[in-house]
């Protein structure tokens, strides 16, 4: 479940006066749904004394009530840095709370975050899709996040902001973290597909299906067919700090995917398998002025078709629309990705890129080079080990150490414990084998002894390293 800080509701913070004060930002004009410059660039955290509209919040937030769009209470909120999850920019986004919301069961409330396109604000989500009239009419949760910035094709600290927003929307809104999706045009399309793959932790906000309308996929493609936002805006520290020529990782960590000249999914860097076993809706107008993004779309679809993951492609031929939010069957692909919830337990079998250390499926990444994806395969109980309670960890590349908690993973600590592991690129790997309470009376790969082993008493950790170039080997723990 996401970590939380208070159980304040919104809905009652939002219409309860706060204390009104001074503040350091400076104040917002008066709401319009009109797209505005004042809507651009980087938030200003807005005043809260005098006649201002604004009240001060729990956790850093400022917010105000603004016109409904579709009849359901509707709410503009700011976050402070560093509440916001950047250390010096604030974060901006609407919220739309059905009438009706908290009178439903807690497993009712699903929610959704709409993600806008290049250039514009949040409230393109609302003024040309028709996310905020399907959402009211489920009664579901709508956020739509700024992203600190109009432009920011969703680089690593705009990710780490929705991160620190999913904490504080869940100590405000007790929404069903289980049933979140995400749907984004251009863009915003990237920004959704490529935080639900990086982001897969079950303590964090993670998204249990995603749509996505032409979005890039490639940043590196990205930069190298448009040099002019490359140079002029993504280098800036409100993007991603450099250009993709000194800081090549910071763009293609976020890219779901890596083309090959060819055009087709280069397979060795391709992220998105991180959400195989998610509803995955990608939708495209074959007749949308960039062809680029057309094809990346068909190509993800055909990638991931391969592969036997949960994905519906979506394509229309509309020459009028161009490339709008409009083609977009919004009721449909809503539809396709709430047959999935997040699971309570997860699949058997996983394949991960992980482009930081932190918590992934079934394992923590404890450390791994910098500037790399850690990789690895991780299968329960397969069907070639000797005892069910067994784990194989293999395929891994980059993958220096790697922590596998034994409870959760439903692994007896009182039963011989086997391991596979296999390491793909000829590195050793460090497991950490947590959950023991004492060290285990035997440790052996292929009958003899590991490179190294030490028990860890004051974390109840085992630390192995089992071989030293990573050959296939299996480890046997015996308490």
């Amino acid at each position: 479940m996401l970590r939380t800080v208070v159980t304040t509701l919104l809905g009652l913070a939002l219409l309860v006066p706060a204390a009104r004060g001074g503040d350091e930002g400076r104040r917002q004009s008066t709401f319009s749904w009109a797209q505005t410059s004042q809507d651009l660039g980087t938030v200003a955290v807005p005043a809260t004394g005098g006649t201002s509209p604004w009240y001060q919040g729990p956790l850093g937030t400022r917010y105000r009530s603004v016109p409904s769009y579709t009849g359901d209470p509707t709410f503009e909120v700011v976050i402070r840095a560093p509440q916001s999850g950047s250390p010096t920019l604030a974060e901006r986004l609407l919220i739309q709370i059905p009438a009706g919301f908290y009178a439903q069961p807690w497993s009712n409330r699903a929610a959704v975050f709409g993600f806008h396109s290049f250039g514009v604000s949040e409230k393109d989500v609302f003024l040309n899709s028709s996310l905020a009239w399907e959402c009211s009419a489920r009664q579901w949760l709508l956020v739509a996040p700024y992203g600190l910035t109009d432009t920011n094709y969703a680089c690593p600290q705009t990710q780490d902001s929705l991160e620190a927003m999913g904490h504080v929307l869940y100590s405000l809104i007790p929404f069903n973290y289980r049933r979140v999706y995400a749907v984004g045009f251009s863009m915003g399309g990237l920004s959704a597909l490529s935080y639900a793959t990086r982001h897969l932790d079950p303590w964090q906000l993670q998204f249990a299906g995603v749509v996505v309308h032409t979005a890039p996929l490639d940043m590196r493609r990205e930069v190298q067919v448009k040099p002019f936002i490359a140079s002029i805006l993504l280098a800036n520290a409100a993007h991603f700090g450099a250009t993709y020529a000194t800081a090549p990782f910071e763009y293609e960590r976020v890219s779901p995917v890596r083309f090959l000249t060819s055009g087709l999914v280069d397979d060795q860097a391709a992220p998105v398998v991180n959400l195989e076993g998610r509803p995955i809706f990608l939708h495209a107008n074959l007749a949308d002025p960039d062809p680029l993004l057309v094809s990346g779309m068909t190509e993800l679809g055909s990638f991931l078709s391969a592969r036997g993951a949960w994905v519906y492609p979506s394509l229309v031929h509309d020459p009028a629309a161009g490339h709008a939010w409009s083609t977009l069957p919004m009721a449909q692909a809503l539809d396709f990705v709430a047959q999935s919830w997040l699971p309570a337990v997860g699949p058997p079998k996983v394949e991960v890129f992980a482009d930081r250390p932190g918590r992934w499926p079934h394992a923590e990444v404890l450390a791994q080079p910098p500037d790399t994806f850690a990789r690895y395969t991780l299968e329960l109980s397969p069907v070639a080990a000797s005892t069910p309670n067994s784990v194989a960890l293999t395929a891994t590349r980059e993958l220096d150490q790697v922590l596998l908690d034994l409870g959760r993973l439903n692994l007896s600590k009182l039963a011989p414990l086997e391991v596979r592991h296999q390491s793909a690129d000829g590195s050793p790997d460090t497991l950490i084998l947590a959950g023991y309470a004492g060290p285990p009376s035997a440790v052996t790969v292929d009958g003899g002894a590991p490179v190294s082993v030490q028990w860890q008493d004051v974390y109840q950790e085992l630390w192995i390293q089992p071989t030293s170039d990573g050959h296939a080997c299996t480890l046997v723990v015996t308490p």
